[in-house]
């Protein structure tokens, strides 16, 4: 694992021992058992510390094998019936960084400096219709759904989208798609986090000339896909201030 640099944050306190409820959970043959790895206040702690890099080291890079974690991180993340309506876009071109500044406002004086660069792109609307050939994808080779099912299993995909959701368009669809890319992206940052790797998610940007420039380049079939939010990753190279929060009570409401 890459070494953390001196002016990353560090937040540290003593814990206690982890619970030991391994003997509560299902055994399941070739699936791992959700056993505790870090206590409820490790965790707090990590999101204490996590904070949004305003400016990297350039001569600071994320290993391989920690940017793979953080890939992997998004991946496994958990998405409405399963489907994955993410890709991510890892940007290693300099000249098309470049480019792309134009229109990253929120970009500017960390993409240029930042170890990775990753773009969050949406399954378009089409893409998530019943019986497409995306969700055929999911269902038969992914998932390995019993095609008996299937009809049953779609037609309530259908009551959930049209019915329960109250979706109708293409951009409430697509929308809908965004958070569930928006879920990958947390996850991400907070594995990073974990490995004392700083992050910045960013939606500083012109959409539309943004797209533009990226399907024009190639980077992606416009589709199929729409352009989500954008993340860089790295070593910060700046000092931040501390992390401010609304209390518990601002943002819970307990209903007995």
């Amino acid at each position: 694992m890459t070494t953390t640099p001196d002016n990353s944050a560090q937040h540290t306190t003593s814990q206690p021992s982890q619970p030991n409820v391994s003997q509560h959970l299902p055994n399941n043959p070739g699936v791992p058992n959700l056993t505790p790895c870090m206590t409820g206040q490790q965790v707090t702690d990590l999101l204490h510390a996590r904070y949004t890099a305003k400016k990297y080291n350039p001569n600071l890079r994320v290993s391989d094998e920690d940017f793979a974690a953080i890939i992997d991180a998004g991946r496994l993340s958990p998405s409405s019936m399963g489907f994955e309506p993410w890709h991510f876009v890892h940007i290693k071109n300099r000249d098309l960084i470049n480019d792309m500044l134009p229109y990253m406002w929120g970009g500017i004086g960390k993409v240029e400096d930042a170890s990775h660069l990753v773009a969050f792109l949406g399954r378009n609307a089409s893409q998530m219709e019943p019986h497409s050939s995306y969700l055929t994808h999911i269902h038969e080779d992914i998932q390995h759904y019993p095609q008996d099912g299937l009809d049953a299993r779609m037609d309530r995909y259908r009551t959930f989208i049209n019915d329960d959701q109250d979706f109708h368009t293409d951009r409430e669809k697509n929308l809908w798609v965004d958070k569930q890319v928006y879920i990958a992206l947390s996850n991400m940052l907070t594995m990073s986090a974990a490995m004392g790797i700083d992050s910045t998610p960013i939606e500083g940007f012109q959409k539309i000339p943004m797209q533009k420039l990226l399907t024009d380049r190639g980077v992606y079939d416009p589709e199929e896909f729409h352009l989500t939010v954008f993340a860089c990753f790295g070593y910060s190279d700046a000092q931040h201030r501390a992390k401010t929060r609304r209390p518990v009570s601002e943002v819970l409401t307990i209903i007995d």
